[in-house]
């Protein structure tokens, strides 16, 4: 992971003057145009809270929600609606079949199995950041503490979100460096989690891939990564995926 893309979170404590930690609402702070020359240009809007809510209430989408290694993927990312709305959802199941000890293993699966791609930088930095403050917000509604940016639940959160949350042009399959899109797929080795590295073109040889904009199914699995370009990792604790 490079420097620039760990400097796209602010490394504070998140601590806060209230004792008791409460599970916050998602926000819809975001305007359906950001701006005539953007809608121009790359065909930007957003997408309201209501619509994502309508659109994940569907039961086969309910159905991966409640199944932490279901994954789902969005292809345009914007500023993050459908991602924060999709891991506010997992993790309410996290907190639901979780106690003190298994929520961070559970948390980080449920994290590992969102992806998505995000052609402007701006957005990718607001995508990113709401992911990581939905995530803070469960671990502390939860555990009725801080966390802090110290500890390896946070830096593993915030790796995974680096390496499933990317820079790129789906048309082109390349970031803005002109090379090959890629991601991470997270294999369960036991009670430690194995990495292989492929790309985002390597997925189109695959036909159970669909995307968010699927008609079908708004939101869907990936399949099997038989012929994608990997890289196999040794397995590692969850809470430690970020050292590898």
């Amino acid at each position: 992971m490079s420097k620039e893309e760990i400097s796209l979170f602010d490394d504070q404590k998140f601590e806060t003057d209230h004792k008791k930690f409460e599970l916050k609402a998602i926000g819809d702070d975001s305007h359906l145009i950001k701006s005539k020359d953007r809608v121009q240009h790359h065909g930007e809007v957003f997408t309201p809270k209501w619509m994502v809510e309508k659109m994940l209430s569907e039961p086969a989408i309910q159905e991966k929600l409640h199944d932490l290694h279901a994954t789902f993927f969005e292809p345009s990312a914007g500023e993050g609606a459908f991602l924060k709305g999709i891991l506010h959802q997992k993790l309410s199941y996290v907190d639901q079949i979780s106690n003190k000890i298994t929520w961070k293993n559970n948390a980080l699966w449920a994290l590992m199995s969102i992806y998505a791609i995000e052609l402007l930088q701006d957005n990718l930095i607001k995508a990113k950041r709401a992911m990581i403050d939905v995530f803070i917000n469960h671990y502390q509604a939860f555990m009725q503490k801080a966390l802090s940016s110290n500890t390896d639940l946070y830096k593993s959160a915030r790796y995974i979100i680096d390496v499933n949350i990317v820079q790129g042009n789906t048309l082109t399959f390349k970031n803005s460096e002109n090379k090959l899109i890629e991601f991470r797929e997270w294999i369960p080795s036991g009670n430690k989690v194995k990495q292989n590295t492929f790309t985002y073109k390597s997925l189109f040889n695959n036909d159970d891939m669909y995307d968010v904009n699927a008609n079908e199914g708004q939101l869907s699995l990936f399949g099997d990564f038989e012929n994608s370009d990997s890289k196999q990792n040794q397995p590692v604790q969850l809470t430690k995926v970020y050292e590898v």
